[in-house]
């Protein structure tokens, strides 16, 4: 696997899906119930904004340093979280950090279990390449989140059902070919979908190869998964041909109302990271909420 993600950490796709991922945590914290969390592909989980890869690319500056820019004041409420959360990382840390998935999900349980101790969340991450779970291992080791050294597609069936009963899988892989890679998760999402049916899944997607993206969807849509939500944000149409159009996430068994709030943040980031070189696109335009399949 070649795919580093310290090429990207900070950029659209980066903000826009750890929002999303505050806002599933803050949701299903709501009720009174422990309950389990996994980070199938962790990375590092601390990126330097200020190393040769990010400066190479130069990707965070339409990402969260255009975030850092934006008025939050009327954001929603998952918008104000991930900017706090951004902050404590900078205070405990360095200016020129980027946390990763696994530092978002850490972060929630320890401010979790300051405000209730006896919360029950419970969290794991897995990283398969040796060097990026040496880095996530050390760099994350004081925080209440367990690492493995393990491969997604056998360690997910293996720890689920949790004790828990109730969870999340988060799934962030790197994409390396596209239409062979969507038809593996398809087939690794089905596979836990059986073993646990009513666990929440949270897959992120690239959007720069519309006709893959389109046949993963019909894909989606012929298992028997059921409670399938897509919510999608375009920085370029579709037609531009660019290293990344867009960012989606497909979540299976959202919490209740996760769709209208997913469409609210997507509408408040559409301006904020629109880049300046690409046609004007509208919020409606822009960013999509839908249910591939519902109940």
């Amino acid at each position: 696997m070649n795919y580093k993600h310290a090429y990207h950490a900070g950029n659209f796709a980066d903000v826009v899906k750890h929002i999303l991922l505050v806002q599933l945590l803050n949701q299903l914290g709501q009720k009174n119930k422990p309950f389990y969390v996994l980070d199938a592909y962790g990375g590092r989980g601390l990126y330097s904004l200020s190393s040769e890869e990010a400066r190479k690319t130069g990707e965070a500056k339409g990402g969260i340093q255009a975030f850092l820019k934006a008025d939050t004041e009327k954001a929603p409420a998952a918008v104000k979280d991930y900017m706090e959360g951004i902050k404590q990382a900078k205070f405990t840390y360095d200016n020129k950090v980027y946390p990763g998935s696994p530092w978002w999900i850490a972060h929630y349980v320890e401010k979790t279990a300051a405000k209730k101790p006896d919360a029950g969340v419970r969290a794991e991450a897995f990283e398969a390449k040796a060097t990026e779970y040496d880095a996530l291992n050390y760099q994350l080791y004081k925080l209440p989140i367990g690492i493995q050294h393990r491969d997604a597609f056998e360690g997910i069936t293996a720890v689920i059902p949790p004790a828990e009963r109730r969870g999340l899988i988060f799934l962030d892989p790197p994409f390396e070919q596209e239409h062979k890679d969507f038809t593996r998760l398809i087939d690794l999402l089905v596979s836990a979908y059986k073993k646990w049916p009513q666990g929440t899944y949270a897959l992120w997607f690239p959007i720069k190869n519309i006709e893959a993206v389109e046949l993963f969807y019909k894909k989606l849509k012929r298992t028997e998964m059921r409670r399938q939500l897509v919510c999608e944000l375009n920085i370029y149409p579709n037609d531009v041909a660019v290293g990344l159009n867009g960012t989606g996430l497909l979540v299976i068994n959202p919490p209740w109302q996760f769709d209208n709030h997913a469409r609210e943040i997507l509408r408040f980031l559409q301006p904020v990271l629109k880049v300046e070189d690409a046609p004007d696109l509208t919020p409606d335009s822009a960013t999509n909420v839908r249910w591939l399949v519902g109940e």
